[in-house]
C-alpha cells in the first residue's frame, strides 16, 4: 500500500506539472505589473511617497498583462495621472504623462532633474499659494542658528499640508511635505536638510518672477543687535 501510495503521489505531481505547463503555454509566464491600491485623481503627480502608498507590484500571466503596463512602482514617479485611476486598476504608460512644468521654467530644467520630498515648516498656512506647478525659494535654518537662502526658483511638483492637528516629535505641529523638482546636487542638499537641519521653509514666488539674488545669510546673534 505504501508503494502504491508513492506511485499515485508521483503520478499526481506529474499530472499537476503537466497541467501547469499546458496553462503556462496558453497564457504565458508570470510578469510584473503595477496596480493602484487606492484611488488616484486626475492630475495627481506620483511622488516617491505616493508610489509607496498608492501603488503595488503584482504578478499576472503575460497574456493578461495590459500593453505598456508598468513593471515597477518607481516607473510612475514624476508622472501625473491623465485620468482618474480607481483602486485595482492597472497602471501603464497610457494612464500617465510627464508632470507639467511651470510656464517659463522649461529652460531651467536639467537633464539630471530628480524629485525630492522634504518636510517644510509653516506649510499649512500657505495652502492657497503653495500649489503644484509653482516656483519657490528654499530657506534652511541650521541647528547652530544660521538661516540662509539655499535654493532659488525650484519647481513644485506636489504639496501635502498634512492632517489638521497632527503633532510630530517634541509636541510641535507636524510639518507639511512638499515634493520639488531639483538637480541631483540640489536633491542631496535638500535630503541632508530634511534629516539634519532645524527647519526648512519654502517661499513661493509670484508667476514670472525670475530674479536671482546673491548669497543671503543671517545668524541668530545678529537679530539681537
Amino acid at each position: 500500500m505504501l508503494g502504491a501510495s508513492a506511485v499515485c503521489a508521483g503520478l499526481a505531481v506529474s499530472a499537476v506539472d503537466r497541467y501547469a505547463g499546458e496553462v503556462e503555454a496558453q497564457v504565458g509566464p508570470l510578469v510584473p505589473v503595477v496596480v493602484a491600491t487606492r484611488d488616484i485623481p486626475r492630475g495627481r503627480v506620483v511622488t516617491p511617497a505616493g508610489a509607496s502608498a498608492s501603488l503595488a507590484e503584482r504578478q499576472v500571466p503575460q497574456r493578461f498583462a495590459p500593453p505598456a503596463a508598468l513593471r515597477t512602482r518607481g516607473d510612475a514617479v514624476g508622472f501625473e495621472a491623465v485620468s482618474g485611476l480607481a483602486a485595482g486598476d492597472y497602471v501603464g504608460a497610457l494612464q500617465l504623462r510627464p508632470a507639467r512644468i511651470p510656464a517659463g521654467a522649461e529652460s531651467r530644467r536639467r537633464e539630471d532633474a530628480r524629485l525630492v520630498e522634504v518636510a517644510v515648516a509653516g506649510a499649512r498656512t500657505m495652502s492657497d499659494v503653495l500649489q503644484a506647478g509653482g516656483t519657490v525659494d528654499v530657506l534652511i535654518t541650521t541647528e547652530r542658528g544660521r538661516t540662509f537662502l539655499a535654493l532659488q526658483r525650484v519647481s513644485v511638483v506636489s504639496f501635502d499640508p498634512g492632517a489638521t492637528g497632527a503633532i510630530g516629535d517634541g509636541g510641535q505641529p507636524r510639518d507639511g511635505r512638499v515634493t520639488l523638482r531639483a538637480t541631483l546636487r540640489q536633491a542631496v542638499l535638500l535630503t541632508a536638510a530634511d534629516n539634519f537641519a532645524r527647519e526648512v521653509r519654502v517661499v513661493p514666488r509670484a508667476p514670472g518672477d525670475d530674479r536671482r539674488l546673491g548669497p543671503v545669510s543671517v545668524r541668530a546673534a545678529r537679530l539681537g543687535s
